[in-house]
């Protein structure tokens, strides 16, 4: 496994609807009760309309570092990504990562340059990871079409008992020619495939023991008989 601190990965490639009203509540768009996966969307007040995936699993926190660390296995679970790879380690904390993500032919493949940070709330264990695009950090490649604006987070609180509640959410322009039929369609499939089929491979894989085994020396895990808070588990 391929090891480099601070990954927010793609599915992160969440792409523009024409939206509704901005300011509204999270819709819900998609639930699969047998998996505990629900999937909201909202418009925001910049137009750009942001996914919402949620869902619970037993899990280390530390597993998660080491899942969204492993960079060959993101093609395995991460919706549409072909490739991601570290281009800069600034501290355990923060990173700037690429990653290459596939369209279907025949759209251009989108690349992604993401300045990413990690930290955790001392006092509840909440672990987050967040995710802004800076499309200048590296030159462009033809071969693909840089995605200008880009935003993403990652949250895992820890519920006591060895659960834990995943919020993944995120917003995005794809760039290159919004107004095709085609890219719109895509879009609109998108918003609710990217967030529910992530976390369905991330709940098939975040029990390997080589993602449980992981240690890191800036995640403290809750002790035993932690309890979060009655109001902290805010999906169920």
């Amino acid at each position: 496994m391929k090891t480099a601190t601070l990954t927010v990965p793609i599915a992160a490639l969440v792409l523009l609807t024409a939206p509704p009203a901005p300011g509204q509540d999270w819709t819900l768009v998609r639930e699969d009760s047998r998996r505990d996966i629900v999937v909201y969307e909202r418009a925001r007040p910049d137009g750009y309309l942001e996914f919402r995936g949620v869902t619970h699993v037993e899990s280390r926190l530390s597993a998660f570092v080491a899942l969204l660390d492993d960079f060959e296995a993101a093609p395995d679970w991460l919706y549409r990504t072909r490739e991601i790879r570290l281009i800069e380690r600034l501290s355990d904390t923060e990173s700037y990562v690429h990653s290459i993500n596939a369209m279907p032919w025949p759209l251009r493949d989108r690349d992604i340059v993401l300045h990413t940070r990690r930290a955790q709330d001392p006092e509840t264990y909440v672990l987050s990871t967040h995710a802004v695009g800076v499309p200048d950090y590296l030159p462009v490649d033809e071969d693909y079409v840089r995605m200008p604006v880009i935003e993403s987070s990652w949250t895992f609180t820890p519920l006591g008992d060895g659960r834990t509640q995943i919020d993944f959410r995120g917003f995005a322009d794809p760039g290159g020619g919004v107004s095709s039929g085609m890219l719109a369609r895509f879009q609109e499939m998108f918003i609710s495939q990217a967030p529910y089929r992530s976390l369905r491979e991330l709940r098939e894989i975040i029990g390997e023991a080589k993602y449980q085994s992981a240690e890191f020396a800036f995640i403290e895990e809750p002790p035993a008989g932690f309890s979060a808070p009655a109001d902290q588990d805010s999906d169920r």
